[in-house]
């Protein structure tokens, strides 16, 4: 082997890592960027001023990860954040809330959208954290059901007859 072809030898094996670690790097940084936007959209539709942004995000990995096993709906949903991110002011996950509720209620009736809205709620409701917070007694079902366990209690109702 000549120096020069040590040289070339050296200098390609030291570019290899770099170029994919600036690929490693897109990619990580377009997850990075689902993720967040994901975390947004699931604040903007199930808003819960008690519900840290770490919860949403939390409920946002596992609703990524799920699609992501299926090319469609991963490609479906990341159609759907373009759409949000093509205010070009920001991306989604950045602006303002005001702002992202408008944009939300422009592609509302999008596929993607739907998709989160049902999963979504699945995976926010299902958490026994949120269940205080909503007033959810949890399952009753193994108590004999709600007839016998407060399915009348409404006393944050105003009583009869009485005006406020």
């Amino acid at each position: 082997m000549t120096r020069r072809g040590l040289m070339h030898g050296i200098a390609l094996a030291a570019a290899i890592p770099l170029a994919c670690g600036k690929a490693m790097g897109a990619a990580v940084a377009a997850v990075d960027r689902r993720t967040a936007s994901t975390a947004a959209l699931l604040r903007v539709a199930f808003p819960h001023a008690r519900l840290t942004p770490d919860f949403y995000r939390r409920v946002a990995e596992t609703y990524v990860t799920e699609i992501a096993a299926k090319p469609a709906a991963i490609s479906e949903h990341d159609r759907g954040l373009a759409l949000l991110d093509a205010s070009h002011i920001a991306p989604f996950a950045d602006l303002p809330p005001v702002i992202q509720k408008g944009l939300v209620e422009k592609v509302d009736q999008e596929p993607f959208f739907k998709a989160i809205l049902w999963r979504g709620a699945e995976l926010v409701y299902r958490d026994r954290s949120v269940w205080k917070m909503v007033g959810y007694e949890g399952s009753s079902l193994e108590y004999g059901g709600y007839h016998d366990r407060g399915f009348d209690d409404i006393d944050w109702l105003p009583k009869a007859g009485v005006r406020s």
